[in-house]
């Protein structure tokens, strides 16, 4: 057995990590509850969210010391709420990529499919870049991308893919593409020349081909990072967001804070959900979430790239919180208050009376409780 590297860290049980983080000043409610959220989820899962919690010192204007110490106040509890915060961003990531990369898969196979059924195989559709090999490579992008291809045909079990596999009938691209992955997709667009990768931004209404690029670069890292349950919600993304010059981002005038954090990531992918289901309520709930971040040292608003009063609802109309409808509140009020009325006069009636109707007063009960339940959610 090879020897170890003399700086590899020591394994500890977990009662040792619970006292590691409660020796560095983290403060901890209930140390077994700790101790059973590391058996769950890992040290070095959740130290990702408490790493913004640990004291720090300026060196420089961009770079920091990050000391083992928590700052004060830092506790368990709040830490993982950042965690199942996180979570809950990256199930509405997930839920909202999904949607976006089925459409523009959608979009791409169309397109193409209209040059020919089989457009993906020939390189007059693909820039001379990614066709051509470089001094010391054995193949080129495309040819690397067709391996790629190929291999995800004969894995999958898709019964259209399955029964021209089987058939030995050659696969149009709009089959192929239901075995495609968003890394395919995101290649096989970077790899296209510009009039097909400008065709396909026309349908979204993209003014430039390497804006989409980006786009998809991103999304596919966004979405690995989810599938991988990697923490989201503060991380720079992959690339820079770059933008198009058309009214939605004009007004929203993405700045490079960012353009480079999740809220950049958000403005785009609203711009491409309105396109497939402009119905879509998932700004509301990604706004509400952002709204309601708990409160943990380290992490702010602008730490998402959000201004720091939360969420810019003026500059997405559809998430604006508005009052409940005050006719509508006020009756139920007064039917709340005629019940009361009702039961009042019924008991004064027959407070002497053994034979009160247990039935109907009951009844009239779980009416109230109903209405009060539908005035808490007003």
């Amino acid at each position: 057995m090879e020897q170890l590297a003399k700086t590899v860290k020591p394994f500890l049980e977990y009662d040792l990590l619970v006292e590691k983080l409660t020796s560095r000043g983290m403060i901890l409610r209930d140390s077994l509850r700790a101790q059973r959220k590391l058996t769950q989820i890992g040290y070095y899962r959740l130290s990702g969210y408490w790493h913004p919690a640990l004291k720090y010192k300026f060196i420089q204007p961009k770079e920091i010391i990050k000391y083992d110490e928590f700052q004060t106040g830092t506790t368990f509890d709040s830490i993982f709420d950042f965690y199942l915060f996180d979570k809950k961003i990256r199930l509405e990531l997930l839920c909202a990529i999904e949607r976006i990369e089925i459409y523009l898969r959608t979009i791409v196979a169309h397109e193409l499919g209209r040059i020919h059924p089989q457009a993906h195989f020939d390189k007059k559709n693909f820039s001379r870049f990614s066709t051509s090999i470089e001094k010391d490579d054995r193949f080129s992008e495309f040819d690397l991308w067709h391996r790629k291809h190929q291999q995800l045909l004969e894995d999958s079990r898709e019964d259209s893919i399955r029964s021209h596999i089987d058939n030995e009938k050659p696969i149009p691209i709009w089959v192929a593409c239901e075995a495609w992955n968003f890394g395919t997709l995101s290649k096989l667009y970077s790899m296209l020349s510009g009039a097909n990768q400008q065709m396909i931004c026309d349908r979204l209404g993209i003014d430039k081909r390497q804006v989409l690029d980006n786009w998809l670069i991103n999304l596919n890292g966004i979405r690995n990072r989810c599938a991988h349950h990697s923490r989201v919600c503060n991380r720079s993304n992959i690339r820079t967001i770059m933008t198009p010059k058309n009214g939605y981002f004009n007004l929203i005038a993405l700045g490079s804070s960012e353009s480079n954090k999740l809220y950049g990531l958000v403005v785009v992918i609203w711009f491409l959900l309105s396109k497939i289901g402009p119905s879509s309520d998932w700004i509301n709930r990604m706004a509400d979430l952002l709204d309601d971040k708990p409160e943990v040292i380290g992490l702010t608003f602008k730490s998402m790239g959000l201004p720091e009063t939360g969420f810019p609802r003026k500059l997405f109309p559809k998430t604006i919180r508005t009052e409940p409808d005050i006719p509508v509140f006020a009756d139920l009020i007064e039917s709340a208050n005629n019940q009361n009325l009702q039961i009042l006069d019924m008991l004064r009636e027959k407070k002497h009376d053994s034979e009160v109707d247990h039935e109907l007063l009951k009844r009239t009960v779980e009416s109230l409780l109903e209405l009060a339940m539908k005035l808490e959610e007003l």
